[in-house]
């Protein structure tokens, strides 16, 4: 992570500024691949933590299309942690392992998974860093945490102005922010944990064939000529344990395989 606060006390210093953006830079991933693979790969072989699976209402479940089903084929194991009751029975009565508990509450599950993803969360919430401090507190020493949320920087925003005939951009009425770049920075900070990729997946979708290699080429030479927040509706952000506990984790799991 790259501390600002290092290089001057001004959060708007520009040398912190450019510092960020180097850091950025560092671990920004492009990748030909997309959302939904991205998302499964992360998953796949692993226990995993999904905070807010439900997707609002039980008319977004599909046994084909459903995110949180699509990752339970592909993970050793999926636990979901979701606010409202009525999807947490409904989603139980499927056969689905959902816990009904606030994600920004000091709850403990008494469980430990090797990945949590928090997919178009934390822009619903009141506390950011709690969100992430549940995520952490439930996260095994050398997992990974993958965070989605919308890209505010989106053409497609100031589009639903223009298609709606609305004065001022309208997101999602229930989201209580957007979350920029810098601003997933600082609460990721807070929270005591580190970003450790930016990711970019070339296609929203999943694709094949001719089809796959068309949309990969065409979003390559967007990028070639635009900045990534003006190409990409979404950002991706992995998360993990500052270092020096994923090394003392490493240490232990290495001393206990030796006995």
């Amino acid at each position: 992570m790259f501390d600002w606060r290092k290089v001057s006390s001004d959060p708007t210093n520009r040398q912190a500024t450019l510092g960020l953006d180097g850091f950025l830079r560092s671990i920004t991933r492009v990748e030909e691949t997309s959302r939904l693979d991205m998302v499964l790969d992360f998953c796949r072989g692993q226990e995993v933590l999904d905070i807010g699976a439900g997707e609002h209402d039980v008319s977004f479940y599909s046994e084909d299309s459903w995110e949180h089903g699509r990752i339970a084929r592909v993970a050793k194991r999926t636990v979901a942690a979701e606010l409202m009751p009525e999807l947490c029975k409904h989603y139980i009565a499927k056969g689905f392992d959902f816990r009904c508990v606030d994600a920004t509450s000091d709850v403990d599950l008494g469980d430990r998974f090797d990945r949590v993803f928090i997919g178009d969360v934390i822009e619903h919430v009141n506390d950011p860093v709690a969100l992430l401090n549940f995520a952490k507190r439930h996260l095994r020493p050398n997992g990974r945490i993958l965070v989605t949320t919308p890209n505010p920087f989106a053409p497609r925003f100031r589009q639903h102005r223009r298609q709606r005939s609305t004065r001022y951009v309208m997101a999602n009425l229930e989201h209580t922010r957007w979350v920029s770049i810098s601003n997933m920075h600082e609460i990721v900070w807070r929270a005591e944990l580190e970003m450790v990729a930016l990711h970019w997946p070339l296609m929203k979708r999943p694709k094949q064939g001719l089809a796959r290699a068309w949309a990969i080429f065409g979003k390559k030479l967007l990028v070639a000529v635009a900045p990534l927040e003006d190409v990409f509706a979404e950002y991706a952000f992995e998360l993990a344990m500052p270092a020096e506990k994923r090394s003392a984790a490493s240490v232990e799991a290495e001393a206990a395989g030796a006995e």
